[in-house]
């Protein structure tokens, strides 16, 4: 009698556990369908002192209630609620906002709107950008034209190297008494713009002013990141070398004759969806232009403040981009005063 007792009581344990375990696994299951694309925000997450909103692609939920939860227990930290609908003017959309500003404990989090559904995962954290910033610095190397991407800093991104770029020839368009047509120049390095492999002078004046600005107004933040490319391990900031990269490229495409400055270099035309080793077609140097000068000088003049810093490892550099600054400065306020002469 004593053994059934006991078997009945195994039982009744092990039907206990089997129907826990049940509910287990149907609460995970509900709570992850609960889980709402409709509720939008930055997923990353927030820092503690910023703004914080999100907002509600529906327009049954203006008003009510919303919680913000722990992600690892579930407790609620923060309540609020919704704004009332929205009506965008740019669309039929309709939604509601909701900001939890107030609340600035680091932590993981979910938000929770009752009969919506929660959130995916977002952080609160000093620092929430810096992998991403780091990772837009790196970006830059993958872009280099005229040298392999080696796996030692690229991984499965290694590729071998394209474009080597010296052997351009000048165009019709960019021809010039001491450079007529045909002339062969080098021109190697630089970033590559896009998928069509082409390096416009416009473009990398705009990017090397914002990446020298970024140098300037936060030296003390820029000066120690290492984005592990070939010369990290020298004394100039990561974000310096790789700008100097372009900046190479960038001054073999002013006219030593002149000071004018090419528009870009470019294939005839596009070569498909290739990889850079894959392109073989000729490519040229086209027409100087005062916007490509003004960019380039403009973009000097900056660099020729910086470098000096790092004479070490760019000797020369700050009076290199300085004189260059100048040439093409004059050059496009000479062409500007000619025009203006023929108008009149």
């Amino acid at each position: 009698m004593k053994q059934t007792i006991l078997f009945i009581k195994q039982g009744i344990t092990s039907l206990s556990f089997i129907i826990f375990f049940v509910m287990f696994i149907s609460s995970c299951h509900s709570e992850k369908s609960q889980e709402s694309d409709l509720i939008r925000f930055n997923q990353l997450g927030f820092f503690p002192s910023e703004e914080k909103t999100a907002v509600v692609l529906s327009e049954e939920f203006g008003g009510k209630a919303f919680t913000i939860r722990a992600y690892d227990s579930g407790r609620i930290v923060y309540q609020g609620n919704l704004s009332d609908i929205r009506h965008s003017e740019f669309s039929n959309k309709k939604t509601s906002v909701l900001s939890f500003t107030e609340f600035s404990q680091p932590g993981i989090y979910l938000i929770d709107v009752p009969g919506l559904g929660r959130s995916l995962p977002f952080e609160i954290r000093d620092g929430l950008l810096s992998d991403l910033a780091n990772a837009s610095l790196k970006a830059f190397y993958y872009q280099r034209a005229s040298t392999p991407i080696e796996e030692l800093y690229a991984g499965k991104w290694a590729r071998p190297p394209g474009h080597p770029d010296d052997h351009i020839l000048v165009h019709s368009s960019a021809a010039s008494s001491l450079r007529p047509e045909g002339t062969v120049i080098s021109s190697p390095k630089g970033w590559y713009d896009a998928g069509d492999y082409n390096k416009y002078m416009v473009n990398s004046g705009f990017t090397l002013g914002v990446l020298l600005s970024l140098y300037e107004d936060y030296p003390d933040y820029m000066k120690p990141i290492r984005t592990q490319i070939p010369e990290s391990t020298n004394q100039t900031p990561d974000l310096l070398d790789e700008i100097y990269w372009n900046l190479e490229w960038m001054l073999t495409m002013q006219d030593p004759a002149d000071g004018g400055v090419y528009h870009k270099l470019t294939n005839p035309e596009f070569e498909g969806f290739i990889k850079p080793t894959d392109c073989k077609k000729q490519r040229y140097v086209v027409a100087k232009s005062v916007t490509a000068a003004l960019d380039f000088a403009a973009s000097m003049a900056q660099a020729a403040r910086i470098y000096g810093e790092y004479a070490e490892d760019y000797p020369g550099v700050a009076e290199i981009t300085l004189t260059a600054s100048k040439r093409a400065f004059d050059w496009a306020l000479k062409i500007r005063n000619n025009s203006i002469s023929k108008e009149k």
